[in-house]
């Protein structure tokens, strides 16, 4: 377990929470979001936070601050600066989850292995899919 992030410690309910200081945000669809978390798990990536949204059916990655400036992957969307996303506090059990808490690993997934495992996730829906 690891110590929750300043970000994290005052959240009791969800809120939205701006982009771009402590972390950036990558937003994908959940299904492919769930595939690339346990893909990384799979081959003992450390992951950070990873949020699922229920109501919407995406997911958001916890990133780096900066990523957002630099990210271009097809099917996704990087939120950074003047972007913003609602978070909820560690174990929440509500519409939005964290399929990865913020106090299970890391305070990031690292960018090259996020676009990595998202390349992979794509790949397993699509062969999935035929």
């Amino acid at each position: 377990m690891h110590e929750r992030p300043a970000w994290a410690r005052d959240l009791m309910k969800p809120k939205l929470l701006a982009a771009g200081a402590d972390w950036d945000a990558v937003r994908v669809s959940a299904d492919v979001g769930v595939r690339a978390v346990r893909d990384m798990e799979a081959r003992g990536v450390p992951v950070g936070p990873v949020l699922h949204d229920l109501s919407s059916g995406l997911a958001y990655f916890l990133t780096p601050p900066g990523t957002a400036q630099h990210w271009e992957q097809e099917g996704t969307r990087a939120l950074g600066p003047g972007s913003w996303v609602v978070l909820a506090p560690p174990g929440w059990d509500g519409l939005l989850r964290w399929v990865h808490g913020p106090t299970d690993g890391p305070a990031h997934t690292t960018v090259d292995d996020l676009a990595a495992a998202l390349v992979a996730a794509v790949a397993t829906g699509e062969e999935a899919g035929r």
